[in-house]
C-alpha cells in the first residue's frame, strides 16, 4: 500500500484554521464481568465504550480570538498529501485544554486538546 506524507492539515471549527500537527487517539474501555461462576483464577471482560482524544497545534494570529473551550461544536479535520489525496475526520469536538507558547524568532503557537463527544466519522477522497 502506498504511503502518504503529511503535507497539510486543516481544522474547521468555528471557521477554517491551518494546523501544524494533529493526533487522534482512539481508546476502548473494558468491562470486567468476572464473577463466582467464572473459571478459577481467570478474568472475563466485555468490550466497553470508545473515546477519541484529539490534539493539534495552530499558529496564533495577533488580534484573533482563540478557539472556544468547554463547548461541543462541529469539527472537521482534513489531512492532505502532496497529491491532493485527503482523509477527513468529522465529529462533535469539545476542547478541554490549550497552551500558548512563543519565543523570539519563532511564531506564536497554541496547542489544543479535547475529546470527541459521540461518533467520529472518517472519509477518504
Amino acid at each position: 500500500m502506498p504511503k502518504a506524507e503529511f503535507a497539510r492539515a486543516a481544522l474547521t471549527y468555528g471557521g477554517s484554521h491551518g494546523i501544524t500537527d494533529v493526533s487522534i487517539d482512539e481508546t476502548w474501555t473494558e468491562i470486567d464481568v468476572t464473577d463466582t461462576a467464572s473459571t478459577l483464577q481467570e478474568s472475563e471482560f466485555l468490550g466497553g465504550r470508545r473515546t477519541y482524544n484529539i490534539s493539534f497545534t495552530l499558529f496564533k494570529n495577533a488580534g484573533s480570538a482563540d478557539l472556544t473551550m468547554n463547548t461541543a461544536a462541529s469539527a472537521v479535520i482534513t489531512i492532505t498529501d502532496s497529491a491532493a489525496t485527503y482523509t477527513t475526520y468529522t465529529g462533535s469536538l469539545i476542547l478541554l485544554t490549550k497552551n500558548l507558547s512563543g519565543t523570539i524568532d519563532d511564531a506564536v503557537k497554541i496547542a489544543y486538546s479535547g475529546r470527541i463527544t459521540g461518533a467520529l466519522t472518517e472519509a477518504q477522497g
